[in-house]
């Protein structure tokens, strides 16, 4: 049968309809917060936009992005298995704000809580208060596994960036993480079954309220199985790094185990302390601090350390109170100050290994009491016209060194 123009032309129209209609929509790569009604203009609260954007963000497995702006938020934001970032190639910048900033007006819970799988990345979290707090909430609180943390900035918070203390949050990634002046506590990590890791965190407690030395811990580290924490540094807090295996309020307890490379304390009371169960590996760095540079108190802790510097002004620069050992290879071990007199290396309790160290201080350079064992060899040693050994031992303890006896004195 042959088909007539007309006929022709409506059965073409037919066979070519598929092709003509248009294509499923692609799923849109993000969800922008201003598209959700965020105006980012530090007045209005941008919290329901925000909300809004994690919610269809989580259902359509893409990221939240946060453009340039302040965003007041009057309401926490909870993520699960999400991105929140800033604009692409966003990072912290200690001393410009050229980062997207949330201003949490609220003070009953964190700016941010993240799940399982959540991410934040380029972002800054900023809070201002009303008069000097004593109390709040932790600016990022991480209660799921897999937590990514990376080019943040946290400016004035109570408490950092925290873990829940109740739950396993393994795997925990926080990296270039600038932090000003937190009121408590910088960073608390505990509850991590397996390799969570901190790179380049920085905790200054600098303004803008001047502060003495008698509060705040850089980095407070509980229940950990084998964190890894690289070229962290903490500047002016009362403690640097606490290791301990029970932190108040966290119903998980227990040891650390774990590494440390390349960090560093400035301006802080005490540099590295070390509580309990813990096992911890230390290499390079340097802690410079007003009292202790190392303390150690733990019948089971281990701490073993090389080519660090522990440089302390007006207290020993190492105090080990017990331990199952504390070996120092390599390492500075300073007390410059001449105006005080403690020794640069007090040994109370525990077994201490010391070898191939510079040891200099003005008091006596290793002063051992109680029921302390000492094995000593190969040290650079300068009392200043002190004994370079004070051997006060006593039942329990010993004292094995290669130091010249004329030198020592009981």
């Amino acid at each position: 049968m042959r088909l007539t123009p007309i006929a022709a032309a409506a059965a073409l129209a037919i066979l070519a309809a598929p092709s003509a209609r248009p294509a499923p929509a692609t799923p849109a790569a993000a969800v922008d917060v201003r598209r959700c009604g965020a105006k980012g203009d530090g007045k209005a609260d941008d919290a329901p936009a925000f909300l809004a954007a994690i919610a269809r963000a989580t259902a359509q497995k893409v990221p939240v992005t946060v453009p340039m702006g302040i965003y007041r938020l009057g309401k926490p934001l909870v993520l699960g298995s999400v991105a929140l970032c800033g604009p692409p190639g966003g990072a912290w910048n200690a001393d410009i704000d050229s980062m997207p900033v949330l201003e949490p007006s609220h003070r009953d819970k964190p700016c941010v809580t993240m799940g399982a799988g959540a991410g934040l990345k380029g972002l800054c979290i900023r809070y201002k208060w009303q008069a000097e707090p004593t109390s709040g909430p932790a600016a990022v609180l991480v209660t799921g596994i897999g937590a990514y943390i990376s080019g943040v900035k946290i400016m004035y918070p109570w408490d950092g960036i925290m873990t829940d203390g109740v739950n396993n949050v393994g795997r925990l990634h926080i990296e270039n993480v600038f932090m000003v002046s937190p009121r408590n506590v910088g960073v608390r990590v505990t509850g991590t079954w397996d390799v969570p890791s901190l790179r380049n965190v920085e905790v200054w407690n600098a303004g803008p309220v001047p502060r003495g030395l008698d509060k705040g811990i850089g980095f407070d580290l509980g229940k950990n199985d084998l964190i890894r924490l690289t070229d962290c540094f903490a500047f002016a807090m009362q403690t640097g790094f606490l290791l301990r295996d029970k932190i108040p309020g966290c119903k998980i307890e227990g040891g650390t185990w774990g590494t440390m490379a390349n960090c560093a304390t400035d301006y802080c009371g005490y540099g590295l302390v070390v509580e309990g169960d813990n096992t911890v590996s230390v290499s390079g760095g340097t802690f410079w601090n007003h009292a202790e540079g190392l303390v150690v108190q733990g019948s089971t802790a281990r701490v073993r350390i090389s080519a660090a510097e522990f440089r302390s002004n007006g207290a020993p620069a190492v105090k080990v109170l017990s331990a199952d050992h504390v070996a120092l290879s390599g390492c500075s071990i300073l007390r410059p100050m001449k105006e005080h007199k403690p020794p640069t290396v007090l040994l109370e309790g525990g077994r201490t290994i010391l070898s191939g160290n510079r040891i200099d201080g003005w008091g006596v350079g290793i002063a051992v009491n109680g029921p302390a064992t000492l094995t000593a060899t190969g040290n650079d040693l300068e009392a200043h016209d002190f004994a370079l050994l004070e051997d006060r031992h006593t039942v329990g303890g010993s004292v094995r060194t290669d130091i010249p006896a004329k030198e020592a004195r009981p």
